[in-house]
Order: structure tokens, then C-alpha cells, then sequence
């Protein structure tokens, strides 16, 4: 179990990482933010957030694997993907599929 202080420390630094991450964009001239490695990640990254909270959504190869809960994923990814299509914002298709994924499990026990 982590102490106190060291909970703080974690939190504090994670803010601050935050920050950096969230003030960058507006700190770094735009020359910078126009080369073609930083282009290419802005256009890949949705899409690789995306894959990643997909497989790590599933769980196949679990010892608690159920086909009610598997049955649950897949419509929650659905609705994941549905969400993105017609909105565009990883923040948005995240809450759809947490909120879908916890709503059906409560509906399919």
C-alpha cells in the first residue's frame, strides 16, 4: 500500500505532466507543430487510442470469461464505434462505451 506522501507526489506529478501535455500546443512555435512526424501522429493517434481501449476492453482470454459479459463488449464496442463516426472525439466514445458497457452488464445479469 502506498503512503500518503508518496499518493501526493503521484498526483502532483501527473498534473504536471497534464499541463505540459495540454499547454504544448500553445507554447511550441508553429513551425515546429507543422513537421510531417507531428502531423502524422495527430492524424494516427485517435485511431490508436481507439485499437488500444478495444483489446483491452475484451476479455477472451480471462479465467472470469462469460458469454453474457462478451455478448456486453461487443455491443458496447458498437456503440464505441458508432459514437466516433458521428462525433470524432475519443473523450466522447470513451464515456459512450464505459457508460454502454456498465449499463448493459447491469441490464444482461
Amino acid at each position: 500500500m502506498l503512503s500518503t506522501p508518496l499518493l501526493l507526489i503521484g498526483i502532483i506529478l501527473m498534473g504536471m505532466i497534464t499541463l505540459i501535455l495540454r499547454a504544448f500546443p500553445t507554447i511550441v512555435p508553429q513551425r515546429l507543430l507543422r513537421q510531417r512526424w507531428l502531423l502524422a501522429l495527430n492524424f494516427a493517434l485517435p485511431m490508436a487510442v481507439m485499437t488500444i481501449l478495444i483489446m483491452a476492453s475484451l476479455n477472451l482470454f480471462t479465467e472470469q470469461f462469460t458469454m453474457t459479459r462478451f455478448s456486453a463488449e461487443i455491443i458496447a464496442l458498437v456503440f464505441v464505434l458508432l459514437s466516433y463516426i458521428r462525433w470524432r472525439n475519443v473523450f466522447i466514445s470513451l464515456a459512450v462505451g464505459i457508460g454502454s458497457l456498465n449499463g448493459l452488464l447491469i441490464l444482461l445479469q
